[in-house]
């Protein structure tokens, strides 16, 4: 190469003799230059690009790879979200029956054949429906899957089947595999009520493979999907490998790293490896699902080589060719020189259309026309920009005359539309607060100046009513940069009230900025008056219709125990001598139980009217709870009959010792107690275990009492501690719609609280809470003691 040079050098710098003319050494430097550049160039682009082909073999390897996790990753989001949306559905947490969420279910595995099983389990495990009635009324409590899926959304990875290995159908000899999705159902009342879970069949990985190396082009490659911590999920089959690979693309993709790496596998050849790892779709987190896409190095390469050598023959030839046009090049060097010397002179004449021939090079020539060139366009460029400015003033300046003219006119219809409406119309500048503008109608509805809100743009909140004041201002502060609704009272100055809403929202300048605020402002004191007479109206419609009920259930809950004593004592009266002892004992005790009957539905009505005129005492002493709780057992156990059993259980770490019993009103606890759990055998009527839980701490007394009888309508339970109401569903059963109230009562005078948990034909649960401070009991005697 260094010869070649020496040769080139030699033959530019020789001296002038007639067999190296000027026009025969450069045509030779130019070809022998053009000639060695050719040389270099092949060497230098075969090599960048056989570099250039194994990246792109590489990282199409590594795409590949990065679209199977992609692939895998959004099918399996739509299948997490598609489980998601069924469980919410009301045919899954309220069915009419088992056979509606079976066909449901069936429906979105032949909509998505890849779902091997999709079942619906209780909270205990014991499924409940499924496709094909695979393990129907089975405990699959067991199973992680639900396990986990009762707390939370779960994902499982890649397993082999457990218990529907035999009962579904596997047409070929592979083991079935399986990935599990399961999420926890809820019921209309937000609480536990299953889980819904999902198989997915593996063979839907082998599916997602095939659509990507489908094409004649993707044959020689081979691809793999392996667990986060390397066990191979998915393999070609001719691969016999063990169950986990070492290899450094599995090491790199466990780091998170998209990419590809040549390295040696186990079968002793060398393989182009593309990996990349599963990161989840969306709001699925995936599992972190590793994909390797491997390629032998010489099929990989081997056309690197023909490209290398069609590189070196084409610069070959570009090399002659160029060596060619050198000896042409001599000749074009001298003439342009005639011309630019003939154009110089013209120019020189003043002529000014006068095109100067510009020459490509570096040297004086070339210059010289680049130059005059540059001088003859610049100054015939300077006279076109000046004409093209002097336009362009003349149309800025009537745009600008005519934008002022429509400012004008849009102001103006601005103006009269804000003073001609009812509305408070106004416009703030966002960084000083100052008010922009504000429409006539704030001296009408506020009754205060313009002139004082320009003046004082927080002036408007001086007549705000003080219980409105500190709500509208933090609605204000924390609504700063987004749109905001009041409503407020203002107080006049005559001391009226006027109900106002208003409302406002920022404006953008051209950067994305706030730097106005716009509001509007509105009356609204005649539609809230409308509001509160139509509450009141409905207020006072309830109360009439609960009075009404209340006098019709308790003319009937007199009337049967009234017919019963006077059918009983004329019975006796008539027929008494008559009559064999058993039979006499039987009437009186009907006699009994009715006077019983009307005594309790008295002290109920007495109860009420002592709450309701402040004057139910409160007579807090020590009380083993124990022993009261399991005398009421005994004693309801007893008139229950034998299809009840009522279950108490006790976890007591405090108030159960003599020296530290709980102060409590005895008799109003007896009257909680007994009615709870009264109601719960009474709204029971196919009878059922009832569960009485006593727990006790250093802070509270909890009872909880769980029956499973007919339920309470959803719509019912905001009205149930109110007086004379009764459940919708309650039927025939007999009731007063008090006693409820007076537990209530009962509670609140303990400084307690009740709440339930109830759902129609699966039962209901009460819970009491009181505090355990005697502290507190002390208070409520000296507050309350004798009403």
């Amino acid at each position: 190469m260094a010869t070649i040079f020496r040769f080139l050098h030699n033959l530019v710098t020789a001296k002038r003799n007639p067999l190296h003319s000027l026009r025969t050494r450069l045509g030779l430097a130019i070809g022998g230059v053009a000639f060695v550049l050719s040389i270099l160039a092949s060497l230098i682009v075969g090599h960048t690009t056989s570099e250039q082909v194994k990246v792109d073999v590489g990282q199409s390897l590594a795409q590949i790879a990065y679209q199977m996790a992609d692939k895998l990753d959004r099918g399996m989001f739509e299948r997490y979200r598609d489980i998601q949306i069924i469980s919410a559905l009301d045919i899954i947490r309220n069915p009419d029956s088992v056979s509606q969420q079976r066909t449901l279910l069936e429906k979105l595995q032949s909509t998505y054949t890849d779902y091997a099983w999709i079942g619906l389990t209780d909270n205990k495990g014991i499924v409940q429906a499924s496709t094909r009635k695979l393990l129907e009324g089975k405990d699959v409590s067991q199973r992680p899957w639900f396990i986990y899926g009762r707390r939370a959304t779960y994902i499982g990875d890649v397993h082999d089947a457990v218990k529907l290995a035999k009962l579904l159908p596997n047409p070929t000899d592979e083991p079935l595999r399986f990935v599990d999705i399961a999420v926890p159902v809820m019921n209309l009342q937000g609480q536990p009520q299953g889980v819904l879970a999902a198989h997915l069949s593996w063979t839907w990985s082998k599916e997602v493979e095939k659509s990507l190396l489908r094409s004649v082009e993707q044959r020689d490659k081979e691809m793999f999907v392996l667990s986060q911590n390397g066990n191979v999920l998915l393999a070609p089959p001719k691969f016999h490998g063990v169950n986990s690979l070492s290899l450094k693309s599995i090491k790199a993709a466990q780091r998170g790293i998209n990419g590809y790496l040549i390295e040696n596998w186990s079968d002793n050849h060398t393989y182009l490896t593309g990996y990349a790892q599963s990161v989840g779709y969306r709001n699925y987190p995936g599992l972190g699902w590793l994909v390797l896409v491997r390629q032998k190095t010489d099929v990989a390469f081997a056309h690197i080589r023909h490209i290398q050598q069609q590189i070196f023959i084409a610069n070959m030839i570009l090399g002659i060719l160029f060596a060619v046009l050198g000896w042409l090049v001599t000749a074009a060097i001298t003439n342009p020189m005639l011309a630019i010397a003939k154009a110089a002179n013209y120019i020189r004449q003043g002529h000014k259309q006068v095109k100067i021939p510009v020459l490509q090079g570096q040297d004086e020539i070339a210059n010289l026309s680049r130059n005059i060139s540059q001088l003859v366009f610049t100054l015939t460029q300077q006279e076109k920009d000046l004409k093209a400015s002097n336009t362009q003033l003349q149309v800025e300046l009537t745009s600008k005359l005519l934008a002022q003219e429509m400012l004008r006119q849009s102001e103006e219809k601005f103006r009269q539309l804000a003073e001609n409406i009812q509305e408070v119309f106004w416009l703030q500048d966002f960084k000083t607060s100052k008010i922009i503008y504000i429409s006539p109608a704030y001296e009408q509805m506020w009754q205060r100046s313009c002139e004082s809100l320009y003046a004082n743009p927080n002036s408007w909140l001086e007549p705000v009513h003080p219980e409105d004041k500190e709500r509208v201002i933090i609605n204000i502060q924390n609504n700063a940069y987004s749109t905001y609704h009041n409503e407020y009272r203002i107080v006049l100055p005559d001391g009226s009230l006027r109900w106002i809403w208003d409302s406002s929202f920022p404006v953008y300048n051209h950067l994305g900025e706030v730097y106005r605020r716009v509001g509007i402002a509105q009356d609204i004191t005649e539609r809230k008056l409308a509001e509160k007479t139509r509450l009141a109206l409905e207020k006072e419609r309830e109360i009439s219709k609960l009075k009404s009920d209340f006098i019709a259930i308790a003319s009937h809950e007199f009337r049967t125990p009234l017919t019963t004593i006077l059918l009983s004592c004329d019975f006796l009266q008539n027929c008494g001598d008559k009559l064999s002892y058993e039979k006499k004992e039987r009437h009186y005790n009907r006699i009994k139980s009715s006077v019983k009957h009307l005594t309790q539905i008295l002290e109920d009505v007495l109860i009420i009217g002592k709450t309701e005129a402040g004057k139910l005492k409160f007579e807090p002493t020590p009380i083993d709870l124990i022993s009261l709780c399991l005398d009421l057992v005994e004693q309801l156990q007893l008139s229950a009959g034998e299809k009840y059993h009522l279950n108490f259980v006790e976890q007591c770490v405090y108030g159960c010792k003599r020296e530290d019993l709980p102060v409590m009103d005895e008799k109003l606890l007896r009257h909680i107690l007994t009615n709870l759990l009264s109601n719960a055998i009474k709204y029971s009527p196919q009878g059922g275990t009832i569960l009485f839980e006593l727990i006790c701490n250093h802070k509270s007394v909890i009872f909880r009492i769980q029956d499973e009888g007919i339920g309470i309508p959803e719509e019912d339970q905001s009205k149930l501690f109110t007086s004379f109401f009764r459940s919708s569903n309650t039927g025939n059963l007999p009731g007063t719609g008090l006693g409820l109230t007076i537990v209530k009562n009962a509670v609140e005078l303990h400084g307690g609280q009740i709440t339930l948990e109830s759902q129609v034909g699966v039962g209901t649960t009460f819970t009491v809470i009181l505090p355990l401070n005697k502290t507190v009991a002390v208070e409520k005697i000296l507050t309350k003691g004798s009403g």
